[in-house]
């Protein structure tokens, strides 16, 4: 999951593309597609929470991901938010959230590859691993 907050406001999306991308500076990489609206959002805030869900959480994941639900419901039904040192809202529940600036973007296809410096690193409360594979989700560990 992915979230933002800043002058563009507060969003929030389950992203299938995401992974570290350096350790020094320590650095994550996500993919956006440049027609959704957390593409507008994320390049006008300048920063992003990855928030890593836990087993069992795939609910939030749904939740996330559903374009027909107003993100102020997402955000309400997400259950306990914590705000990083960004001032991000990242989930409590999650296994981490882990707090990024924008350094770069690079457009590929109908993407956008957002890289982002990891500024912060919060443990949540979730335990274990939850991977989307095969049109379905998988506990893992």
């Amino acid at each position: 999951m992915i979230t933002t907050d800043g002058p563009a406001g507060r969003h929030g999306m389950t992203a299938t593309a995401v992974c570290s991308l350096s350790d020094s500076p320590a650095s994550m990489l996500v993919c956006i597609n440049r027609s959704s609206r957390m593409h507008d959002v994320l390049t006008q805030n300048g920063a992003f929470a990855v928030n890593v869900l836990a087993a069992g959480q795939e609910d939030l994941s749904r939740l996330f991901a559903d374009p027909a639900l107003p993100m102020a419901r997402r955000f309400d039904q997400a259950g306990d938010l914590v705000r990083t040192a960004l001032d991000l809202p990242g989930l409590g529940v999650a296994q981490l959230t882990i707090a990024c600036t924008v350094s770069m973007m690079i457009e590929a296809s109908t993407h956008s590859i957002v890289m982002g410096e990891v500024r912060e690193i919060l443990k949540g409360t979730g335990e274990g691993g939850l991977i989307y594979f095969d049109r379905r989700y998988h506990p893992v560990g």
